[in-house]
């Protein structure tokens, strides 16, 4: 990754951890990534106005303790591919309370919109080498299910 990389980072409204967003942050600025953090209980429309304040922002990352990643990402991903179709976005973490759903959300996540969804223990490993395959262009995944990390 080069600095010029530019990703947005946020997690959905009833999300108030920070310390996941925290790691995240520091974890893509590792990875060469300029990271601006939105920070706990981002509105809808705070991601939109980040979104149309940096114009050219290659990457919005969704992260999600909760369990409520899934249902208010949905709604997330739904009014920001009106605004912003080409934009790649990613979700991960805990994105449901019931962890025999994991499968089944996510691959509704990814009909909705979002490129590729983070749910297993590995998901920073998983993560890092979607990054890597970003750089070259490769189509929408989902990348695990299985146990969930309590930190992406």
């Amino acid at each position: 990754m080069t600095a010029e990389r530019f990703c947005l980072l946020a997690t959905v409204e009833s999300d108030s951890h920070m310390w996941n967003l925290v790691y995240l942050q520091l974890w893509l600025a590792e990875r060469g990534w300029q990271v601006l953090n939105l920070g706990c209980c981002t509105p809808v429309q705070a991601v939109l106005d980040a979104l149309d304040h940096h114009r050219h922002p290659h990457l919005l990352v969704i992260s999600s303790v909760n369990g409520h990643g899934y249902s208010q990402g949905l709604a997330l991903i739904r009014t920001l591919r009106q605004r912003h179709p080409h934009l790649h976005v990613v979700i991960g973490g805990k994105l449901t309370t019931s962890q025999a759903h994991t499968q089944k959300v996510g691959a509704e996540l990814l009909a909705a919109g979002f490129d590729a969804v983070f749910t297993q223990a590995d998901a920073l490993d998983t993560f890092d080498r979607h990054l890597q395959k970003l750089n070259q262009h490769q189509h929408p995944l989902l990348l695990g299910t299985g146990t969930v990390p309590n930190w992406f």
